[in-house]
């Protein structure tokens, strides 16, 4: 079956073009693009109607392209055959063809297909004795990882993957932080930095700066300007699982009312995690304080492991909910 082929100018030989000073009057260039490989790159002088061939391999299946650059319009054959013999191009390209473009005084024609991996021949012919030249490329795709940086709460996993090349092998450039493994799933291990590298088998290598935090939802301790005068305020600022697992609320209150503050009730806390799906909740009816007018003090709650409705969750990014009363007494 035939391989369809769209004409295009590409833009390998326009940038190819504007390196001449002269009309062919240098070498033949270097390859002007790192995404594609060259497969044909000849500078020749073609007598009229006596056809030039050219021999190339395709390593992969992708798209090759096809670039003509002349000194003026020309007419002329072209044939692309697989080493089968069976013809993948064979049409004839007028000097009046709209897909001609010029630039620095070179007529440039241009056209792409995708083949399959295998060996081709390239013949031109063209109308009258002209210089030329012809190259054929393939669009090579550049590896990428999906991620060049990243951020993990220890105890948690993030998988990296790696598109355009094969990986031939993971690793990690501190292990104590995160580790890797050879399907590029990262598991961090204490908070700081690491360097995940992903080897492909050309040789390339990719990285990941991941940073590991720790597992924990912090905030800014509020102050008494942080509340209006005449009210009063508790705010959560940091929350952590403890070595046996119990989720550990440290909370700030805020006492900006005339009055000291001798009694919190209907407490009410609530923990979310980076998902926004609830950890636990915190409940009590009654609690015993003393907290002056225009003061703060700092409480500590504590949600027992086996209260819990997620075990592992993490906290880094979640979401804590106060709720709750203040009383105070007034002597006369």
């Amino acid at each position: 079956m035939k391989t369809k082929v769209s004409k295009k100018i590409s833009s390998l030989v326009l940038a190819l073009a504007i390196a001449f000073t002269a009309v062919f009057a240098s070498a033949v260039p270097a390859e002007a693009a790192t995404d594609r490989a060259t497969l044909v790159s000849e500078q020749d002088t073609a007598s009229a109607g006596v056809a030039k061939a050219y021999t190339f391999e395709v390593p992969t299946e992708g798209v090759v392209n096809f670039d003509i650059a002349v000194p003026e319009r020309v007419g002329f054959q072209t044939k692309v055959t697989k080493q089968t013999g069976e013809t993948i191009l064979d049409e004839y390209t007028s000097s009046t063809d709209s897909y001609w473009e010029s630039s620095q005084g070179v007529w440039l024609n241009g056209f792409y297909g995708t083949l399959s991996a295998g060996s081709y021949t390239l013949e031109l012919t063209f109308d009258s004795n002209t210089q030329y030249i012809v190259m054929v490329t393939q669009d090579k795709e550049v590896a990428k990882i999906n991620q060049e940086k990243a951020t993990i709460t220890v105890g948690f996993t993030k998988k990296l993957s790696v598109s355009g090349g094969k990986v031939s092998s993971w690793s990690s450039k501190n292990k104590k932080v995160a580790t890797v493994d050879k399907n590029g799933k990262v598991t961090a291990k204490k908070a700081g930095k690491a360097v995940i590298v992903a080897k492909c088998t050309d040789g390339t290598e990719l990285r990941c700066n991941v940073t590991v935090k720790a597992n924990q939802y912090t905030a800014r301790k509020i102050t008494t300007s942080d509340v209006s005068y005449g009210d009063t305020a508790m705010s959560a600022y940091k929350v952590s699982f403890d070595k046996k697992g119990n989720l550990v609320i440290k909370a700030r209150y805020v006492n900006r009312m005339s009055y000291k503050v001798s009694e919190l009730r209907n407490i009410k806390i609530t923990v979310k995690d980076a998902n926004g799906k609830t950890v636990g909740t915190y409940k009590q009816s009654k609690k015993k304080v003393s907290v002056s007018s225009g003061s703060t003090k700092d409480f500590t709650f504590t949600i027992k492991k086996s209260n819990l409705k997620k075990k592992k969750a993490d906290l880094r990014g979640g979401e804590v909910s106060i709720d709750g009363t203040s009383y105070y007494y007034v002597y006369y």
